[in-house]
């Protein structure tokens, strides 16, 4: 049975709201709480104790009304809510009665508590509330309070007055339980003076016969003796009654009394608040008056100011734009030249469309200048729309059709109409550049007559722009929220806006997320009478298309992810990091952030405005991923302002380059961080060292003597005992021996770990020390276990022999052990491009997932306890970064398991050191 209160308790306290606040607002309260209108209605539906405490509260906290409860409590004696049950209570019952009736009946309707009497009386009983088991414990007041009016107003039922509660114990307290000591009025009820009357008249009737038989008129007196007694039994209960019920009336209006004067006290406490509130509100408006009249002549001085400062800036711009357009011009002659020269070479191709770009920016900074200086005209002339739309649609059909977009045109209005070529030409085209930059795949431009107006539309079914950006894409410098679409000028839609205004018309949008854009030019149709002028087809620039994501540079260097979405910065960046570092680019920052935590890059170098995620965000997730945390991150981009600066280190940037730059301060730059990096890992390599270098010679001074003599004694044991032993104990032997060398080579290992650099260099033919460490292991090999070779034994390298070769004999022994039984192994090694590869690919199950980024650490390893030391991989690193090299893990495309990879230069400039 879950531990729930019927519903029908709320219907009081929810009518009483409907009248003080009305059916809206406690529909609101409801609602907040989970409850259904219906549900306080119906005579079968539960709900829980919390519901009901949490909607309790709400209707008393929204009428604001103290005796909210106490009123409402009252209420569940009115025949509304008890129905035909009171009036047979009223009929059959009294108030003793009643409270019995009351304990028994509380439990059809409440599961969370349980009310008993624990002493009765006349006129008085004693009631004890308790948290019914498994139930939770009631926490709101509010009800205790009205469980306790419903007790007191129970008298009421049968016109008594209210009862008299104590309450010494409460739940809310702390108590176990709540109690109530009532006490009520016990009067005797009508009826006993109505029976009393009959009682009478029936003696009087009786003495009346009994006189008749012998006298006559005796018999008279003593019937009226008798009636007039009943008459008197009558008026004597009758009198009590009336009594009571004056009494019950009299103490009601004074309880009614008591209410309404406290009801009044509140009011008038609230009044005076209400008076205190005016008052200060009309100080308040005092001064704010006064101060505004202070202020006025301020505003008329900051407004004049402001104004002044406009029409600076305007001229500012005008004069600038204007001497910008002379060396500009000389640049797009030269750049032809060029061109002409060279044929069409892809730098020359990216200056001159850089030029235009920077031309058609200069000559809308000019035409908004026009506009503010309202110098702004038209110079119309007739114009055929069919040829103005081609001229503007041409250029962008090329660019269009690289980006596998269709471009369609469709205009139905009439030839020839005066209009601003210029104007139009600018407004059209600057649509058409915005619906290239983000259509999917379909971009239409359409000119219509509407009847008194002519309609150019160009609509594509880009992302859309947001709901919030609607009402201001037309306004200067205004860019959309969304940080996807926050490059630009913000100019381009506010010239198309005063191209239809200078025209007469009205330019509108309408776009919805997800399904596209349609931009409109609305003009009034002002036909043409003269035949019309050709218009010119519109110059325009686009950029070249995006960098394909392949890797450039030396395949050997630390690799560099450049994340920029404009394709010729791109490409630039990647030409000046190229001469250093292998570079990959992407074009946004999502998939750069997905690469980045597979290709395990040196560093990264972002644009902070990008399609989809920021580089903001880019850099903080890297920041995130412990794959990338410790990655040195550059951000390039045209804001330059401390606050994006301070953005920018805060996100977790390395470093801040604003635009424009020298490639070759960009490319010191990630050069420096690139040194720290590695000045880092030396110095935490070095303390490593150490720390190994301590544990070694311990090693050597406590294992070493006792392990020559095993490793020397244990082969003559072996032999001497050679057959006059069980097999049993020459297999013993031999795992002896086994045991001894494999402590050999860890002592080996622990000692080459900690002075990797301290063998003087020297010459060597690494292929002969690669075929060496095959012909060593090979005897030791199963038979079923293959080792093919392709190594290069004639090329020189500078180095330490010691160092290499045991690294060699290290990485040959890994990949025995990996493969089993019936295995293979391949070994090459190669001189390429000034370097010497040397590759160990196996068959085995290659490197497991879970430890392939820490492999070469020491101490890490994939096999069982015992069987490895963690040191093998870490020592080849250490010897690898002292030659100049590097090792690299993988997958063998050959045979299916590791792959591991050692590079590392032929000729060292300097001595050798331990780098990172």
């Amino acid at each position: 049975m879950k531990p729930e209160v019927h519903a029908a308790f709320l219907a009081p306290l929810v009518d009483e709201a409907d009248r003080l606040l009305g059916e809206g607002q406690v529909d609101g309260l409801l609602r907040a709480a989970t409850v259904d209108r219906a549900l306080v209605s119906d005579r079968s539906a539960w709900i829980s104790l919390e519901v009901c405490q949490d909607l309790v509260h709400a209707l008393v906290t929204a009428s604001g009304d103290p005796l909210f409860v106490r009123r409402t409590a009252r209420l569940a004696y009115d025949a509304t809510y008890m129905g035909p049950l009171r009036g047979l209570l009223r009929t059959f019952g009294h108030p003793a009665s009643a409270y019995e009736q009351m304990t028994k009946a509380l439990a059809r309707f409440n599961k969370v508590g349980e009310l008993s009497v624990l002493e009765r009386g006349a006129g008085r009983v004693v009631l004890r509330y308790v948290t019914a088991e498994g139930a939770p414990r009631e926490t709101e007041p509010l009800v205790c309070l009205g469980r306790l009016e419903n007790i007191a107003a129970l008298p009421t039922l049968f016109d008594l007055p209210m009862a008299t509660v104590r309450h010494p114990t409460c739940l809310h307290e702390g108590a176990d339980a709540c109690i109530y000591e009532v006490e009520f009025t016990a009067r005797i009820p009508r009826w006993r003076s109505r029976l009393g009357f009959l009682a009478g008249g029936a003696t009087a009737a009786v003495l009346a016969s009994q006189a008749s038989s012998a006298f006559a008129s005796p018999a008279l007196v003593v019937g009226g003796a008798g009636l007039l007694g009943a008459v008197g039994i009558w008026s004597f209960f009758r009198q009590l009654e009336l009594k009571w019920d004056v009494a019950a009336q009299a103490r009601t209006v004074l309880e009614t009394n008591e209410a309404l004067t406290q009801s009044v006290t509140q009011l008038e406490e609230r009044f005076e608040q209400l008076q205190d509130a005016k008052s200060a509100v009309e100080r308040r408006v005092e001064e704010r008056t006064a101060e505004l009249h202070r202020t006025t002549g301020q505003l008329a001085q900051t407004l004049e100011e402001l104004r002044g400062l406009s029409e600076a800036k305007t001229n500012f711009f005008a004069n600038v734009s204007h001497e910008l357009r002379t060396p500009l011009t000389l640049i797009l002659a030269a750049t032809k030249k060029l061109a002409e020269a060279l044929e069409s070479s892809p730098e020359v191709v990216s200056l001159d469309a850089n030029a235009r770009r920077l031309h058609r920016l200069i000559d809308q900074l000019l035409d908004v200048s026009k506009v503010d200086a309202g110098k702004a005209t038209l110079s119309t002339s007739p114009i055929d729309v069919t040829q103005l739309v081609d001229a503007c649609v041409d250029p962008f059909r090329l660019a269009a059709t690289e980006r596998g977009l269709e471009l369609e045109t469709e205009v139905d209005a009439p030839h020839v109409l005066e209009l601003d070529a210029e104007w139009m030409s600018n407004a059209l085209t600057n649509l058409l550049a915005n619906a290239l930059r983000y259509a999917r795949g379909r971009i239409s431009v359409r000119a219509h007559d509407t009847g008194g107006d002519i309609t150019f539309e160009v609509s594509d079914d880009g992302p859309g722009i947001p709901a919030e950006d609607l009402e201001r894409v037309f306004e200067r410098f205004e860019r959309a929220s969304d940080e996807r679409s926050r490059s630009g000028t913000g100019l381009g839609l506010a010239i198309v806006k005063e191209a239809a205004r200078l025209h007469g018309g009205s330019a509108s949008v309408e776009s919805q997320q997800d399904k596209g854009s349609v931009f409109r030019i609305q003009l009034p149709r002002v036909v043409a009478r003269r035949s019309p002028v050709p218009v010119l087809r519109t110059e325009v620039s686009h950029p070249t298309r995006g960098v394909d994501g392949a890797r450039v540079g030396d395949v050997h260097a630390p690799l560099v992810l450049v994340v920029e979405d404009h394709p010729d910065l791109a490409r630039f960046i990647v030409e000046v990091l190229s001469a250093r570092y292998q570079v990959q680019a992407f074009g946004d920052a999502e998939s750069a952030l997905a690469a980045a935590t597979v290709l395990r890059p040196a560093a990264v170098v972002t644009d902070v405005s990008l399609p989809g995620i920021s580089g903001l965000e880019l850099t903080g997730r890297l920041r995130n991923t412990p794959k990338t945390s410790d990655l040195p991150i550059v951000l390039v981009t045209a804001r330059g302002e401390p606050h994006h600066v301070l953005e920018g280190f805060d996100a977790g940037a390395d470093d801040y380059l604003v635009k424009p730059f020298h490639g070759r301060e960009l490319l010191a730059r990630l050069d420096v961080h690139m040194r720290v990096r590695r000045l880092g890992a030396r110095l935490a390599h070095q303390e490593r060292l150490a720390t190994l270098g301590v544990l070694a010679a311990s090693v050597a001074h406590h294992v070493r003597n006792p392990l020559t003599a095993l490793v020397s004694g244990l082969p003559a044991v072996r032999k001497k005992l050679e057959g006059k032993v069980d097999p049993r104990t020459e297999e013993m032997l031999g795992l002896f021996v086994e045991c001894a060398h494999r402590i050999e080579r860890i002592t080996l290992d622990l000692l080459d770990l900690s002075r990797v650099d301290r063998e003087e260099e020297g010459e060597l033919v690494p292929g002969q020390g690669l075929m060496a460490a095959v012909r060593l292991l090979s005897a030791r090999l199963p038979d079923d276990i293959t080792v093919e070779t392709e190594v290069d034994l004639e090329t020189r390298v500078s180095g330490r022999p010691g160092d290499l070769n045991h690294v060699f004999l290290n990485l040959i022994d890994n990949a025995a052990r990996a493969v089993g039984a019936r295995g293979r192994i391949f070994v090459s090694g190669t001189a390429e491009a000034g370097r010497y590869v040397i590759t160990v690919e196996d068959s085995g199950p290659g490197f497991d997932d879970d430890i392939v980024d820490r492999a070469l650490e020491p101490f890490v390893t994939s096999r069982v306890s015992g069987e490895g030391t963690g040191l093998g991989l870490s020592v080849a690193d250490d010897v690898m970064r002292a030659h100049g090299g590097s090792v690299v893990l993988g997958t063998s495309e050959r045979l299916g398991g590791a792959c591991v990879t050692l590079n590392f230069p032929l000729r060292l400039e300097t001595s050798l050191e331990v780098s990172a």
